[in-house]
């Protein structure tokens, strides 16, 4: 017995269509990629489909918080990092515990820490000398004594104590002799800062030294006063060069550091001595887990040269992200995976479309509908609405309305719900025009049915072909239009998965070449397969017949 009794023309129809191989294949890859957006949960999740932990079975992706256990156990009460509690010690400890992710173990809106990558463990380490710093004793005759770190300020002069006066390495002003004087004749004065230009060494990056002169409380004659030099070095400038280490972990479990590669753009750094590689070897086997900062206060000195060399360290790891192992589709400017967005952005534009078109095709059937059968006056009206009502702005309506009650799936097809019904009403309207004075028409009228029942149970059905024929395009011009609202920012509000938010991502990242193919790929396919649907529903109700010339 057959649930539904198809007329032979709707069955002939079907089989025209069903032969299309392309229509057909495209109507069921179309519905299998909207079932499986359906169930994106099941494909993309970063919370357990399914948990066991202290004895308690729970569904934590169903649960707007987490299980009690679950925040007794991490001390968290909204959210709760679930593949890092599965591999932390307290979740181990009872064999019993275990926890079933999706395949995809990342939410759309979850941001992800460069840390939290389980690939591509490559930082760079920069070594950056501190500021050169000297120090001597001035004697009375101004010959220097008890020098300090001052040959790399003089490399052509051999200071010798008691035999280099000062006059002979820098430039003294008058007022830098007045000043000295005074020390060493004992008066009282503050501390006493200047620039001095050293003696022969003009071709060296730093020009410039600050002589800085201690202060002095008075009282008996000093045999020598304390004079520090410091360099003022161009900014962007170091006294020697910074030493720059690409470092890279082993795949082994020992997750030593093996690799050091040169600076980029030709500039070789040399091989990092004993001490230096043991330094970083201990730190890369903690898997780079804190960047270096001047905060921590981590300094090197080099046995062969004795510089001291503040380190630090930076993650190369920036964010739009290449695809990686465990982001096939790389990770966006915000750190989020681009596949779980992707998916969860072919649902929602994919729901839109369905739920607009057929909206647009109930309300422009209706209207045009009406307009059609009672003719006169009535269409008359409607349609000068109907033009009206057209030429309103559509975008600025939209602008408005968001800003007024902000931006939302639902408000966004109301309005869009709106405006698009309109190329449909026209052609319903010509059907209706064409057989309203058919003879089944006005046999309906003669045995007394109403107009309601006339208009959707004797024309209706037999205008119908406009209907299901423009229906796919309907779809594809409301997933456009969601994709275009997106990408100008006056879509879907923020965080929403969205194709045409990655896209507009792409525009500001224009090297981040995943922005912009995966996306593109997801609406050409989807886009694709509708018109492909379309043309084969158009080709049932309308085929063309064709004559091949002699």
């Amino acid at each position: 017995m057959k649930l539904i009794n198809l007329s032979p023309l709707t069955q002939k129809r079907l089989e025209r269509f069903c032969r299309s191989r392309i229509a057909f294949w495209s109507l069921r890859l179309l519905l299998v990629l909207y079932v499986i957006s359906l169930g994106a949960e099941f494909i993309c999740n970063g919370e357990p489909l399914l948990m066991r932990f202290d004895g308690e079975l729970s569904c934590p992706f169903l649960m707007a918080q987490p299980p009690e256990k679950v925040r007794e156990a991490t001390g968290e009460t909204s959210h709760v990092d679930y593949r890092l509690f599965t591999k932390s010690e307290t979740f181990k400890k009872d064999k019993s515990n275990f926890a079933l992710f999706a395949p995809v173990r990342y939410s759309p809106g979850e941001t992800l820490d460069t840390a939290d990558l389980e690939e591509d463990k490559v930082v760079t380490l920069s070594l950056i000398p501190n500021q050169p710093v000297g120090r001597f004793n001035l004697t009375r005759d101004f010959a220097i004594v008890r020098q300090d770190n001052c040959n790399q300020f003089f490399p052509n002069i051999e200071l010798h104590d008691g035999h280099t006066n000062l006059a002979d390495v820098i430039d003294i002003s008058p007022e830098l002799r007045q000043e000295i004087n005074r020390r060493l004749l004992g008066e009282a004065c503050g501390s006493y800062e200047t620039e001095v230009t050293p003696m022969a060494l003009r071709a060296f990056p730093w020009q410039r030294l600050r002589l800085v002169l201690s202060p002095s409380a008075g009282g008996d004659l000093p045999m020598t006063i304390r004079v520090n030099l410091r360099a003022i070095l161009p900014e962007g400038q170091h006294f020697l060069p910074k030493l720059t280490y690409v470092c890279t972990r082993s795949a082994d479990e020992t997750g030593a550091l093996t690799v050091f590669h040169c600076a980029p753009k030709g500039k070789q750094t040399p091989m990092p001595s004993e001490a230096l590689a043991a330094l970083l070897d201990g730190w890369a086997r903690k898997g780079f887990q804190k960047d270096i900062t001047a905060a921590d206060g981590i300094s090197y000195v080099d046995p062969a040269t004795k510089t001291e060399y503040a380190v630090y360290s930076g993650n190369n790891i920036r964010f739009p992200f290449p695809p990686t192992r465990s982001h096939i589709f790389g990770l966006d400017g915000s750190g989020r995976d681009v596949f779980s967005r992707i998916v969860y952005a072919t649902r929602i534009a994919m729901s839109f479309g369905l739920l607009l078109a057929i909206a647009a095709t109930v309300l422009g059937m209706t209207i045009g509908s009406i307009q059609g059968y009672f003719g006169g006056k009535v269409d008359i009206c409607v349609q000068r609405f109907t033009e009206i009502w057209a030429a309103m702005p559509f975008l600025y309506i939209m602008v408005l309305v968001g800003a007024v009650f902000g931006r939302s799936f639902w408000l966004l097809l109301l309005v869009y719900g709106l405006f698009c019904w309109l190329g449909l009403s026209y052609y319903m309207r010509a059907e209706f025009l064409r057989l309203r004075n058919r003879p089944f028409v006005a046999a309906a009228r003669c045995q007394g049915l109403t107009n309601a029942r006339i208009i959707f149970r004797h024309i209706l059905p037999n205008a119908l072909t406009p209907i299901i024929t423009l229906f796919p395009f309907l779809l594809v011009g409301a997933i456009g239009a969601l994709v275009s609202l997106d990408f100008l920012g006056f879509g879907l509000p923020p965080l929403t998965p969205s194709w045409g938010e990655l896209l507009n991502q792409a525009q500001t990242y224009r090297w981040a070449w995943w922005l912009i193919l995966f996306p593109s790929l997801a609406i050409f396919t989807v886009m694709f397969l509708t018109v492909m649907v379309g043309e084969g529903v158009r080709n049932a109700f309308d085929p063309k017949p064709f004559s091949k010339l002699q």
